[in-house]
């Protein structure tokens, strides 16, 4: 199995973090002697940063010293907690107390250099696994993929995946809307609407997360006609789209100014059974209220009520605005006192927008 590796052997793979001087920073005093480290592992949710730190320190002294799946769950452990430092240094310690790093756990320590943009040590420790002949699973290449796209390289990362199948890894969903994700946020929308089509084709079908993510996308640059398209593969596809992506396209169409086109998506929303949101009607009554078209707007409101979704400050400051922008004062009075009456504060925007109409 060959990778292009920047660095197959690095001089020195870990780094320390801030949380270590020399061995004796992980040394600390415990109370008790019935201390079982196991225990407080198999609790490993409640466990803190201090706790931790305080294990490591008690299964390093141990004689004999744990296995190397202990070691791995800890590290996994500190890794949730997002101290990818920590880890690293921890990893550290092992190699030089002679614990040898398992499969997992080299896999946990080029996740966290990823985590922490040190691509390149990643990278190192992936050759050094490789070269004492482990093979890195999909988990270990999709937080290299990860690394690639935090780092900006793109083509690497589009590279990395087009090898992953190559070889015969079956990339799974996560890795696709990783590298879809990735594509976007560098203006590389053809690129990942392309490979949501060529998904099948690697041997994986796209799901309603990817669907979200490339919807989301191309909504974010106004590409409503694209992603548009992609409901109309959703449905093909047998794939329901949910609140989240209707509403989505949508809010786009509302702030690109297609407000037939948001209320006609959003019928054929209704009509599929499936159920607006607050979200849903604060774009589509902000929208209609921007042009004019209040009692439209006050009828969804009307609607929100009556379906029991709670109208938001959003909601009630565009309706308050649209009635004192039509002079209708009495009416834009009856919206804010219904909105105290609620116990939903008002902000500064709506004051200011009824002060501007008065």
């Amino acid at each position: 199995m060959r990778f292009a590796i920047e660095s197959m052997i690095a001089k020195r793979f870990l780094r320390r973090s801030h949380y270590e001087k020399d061995a004796c920073c992980w040394i600390r005093a415990f109370s008790g002697k019935s201390y079982n480290f196991r225990e407080k592992l198999s609790s490993r949710s409640d466990l803190k940063l201090d706790d931790v730190v305080d294990l490591f320190s008690v299964m390093v002294k141990s004689r004999p010293l744990p296995s190397i799946f202990d070691f791995s769950k800890l590290l996994s452990a500190i890794a949730k907690l997002t101290k990818y430092d920590v880890v690293i240094s921890m990893g550290e310690q092992m190699q030089k107390l002679g614990i040898s790093h398992s499969l997992y756990t080299y896999s946990i320590l080029i996740n966290c250099f990823c985590r922490s943009s040190q691509l390149s040590l990643a990278l190192a420790i992936l050759g050094k696994m490789m070269k004492l002949g482990y093979e890195p699973s999909i988990v270990t290449l999709s937080s290299l993929l990860n690394g690639y796209c935090h780092g900006k390289r793109i083509s690497d990362a589009v590279a990395l995946v087009d090898q992953m199948v190559a070889m015969g890894y079956q990339p799974n969903t996560i890795t696709f809307n990783t590298l879809i994700h990735c594509l976007f946020l560098h203006n590389k929308a053809s690129e990942a609407v392309a490979l949501v089509d060529r998904m099948a084709e690697k041997g994986c079908q796209p799901d309603l997360a990817t669907y979200g993510v490339a919807v989301n996308g191309l909504c974010k640059r106004g590409d409503i006609d694209l992603a548009l398209n992609l409901l109309k593969k959703m449905d093909e596809g047998k794939i329901k789209p949910g609140v989240v992506i209707y509403s989505t396209v949508i809010d786009s169409l509302c702030r690109y100014s297609h407000v037939n086109d948001a209320l006609n998506l959003f019928n054929e929303m209704e009509k599929k059974g499936i159920r607006a949101d607050v979200v849903t009607y604060n774009s589509l009554i902000s929208c209609l209220c921007n042009y004019g078209r209040w009692n439209e707007a006050s009828q969804l409101l009307r609607d929100m009520i009556d379906r029991k979704i709670s109208p938001s400050v959003v909601t009630f400051s565009a309706l308050i605005h649209a009635f004192a922008k039509e002079g209708k004062l009495l009416e834009a009075e009856k919206l804010y006192e219904e909105m105290i009456k609620r116990s939903i504060d008002p902000t500064i925007y709506t004051f200011t927008r009824i002060a501007s109409q008065t």
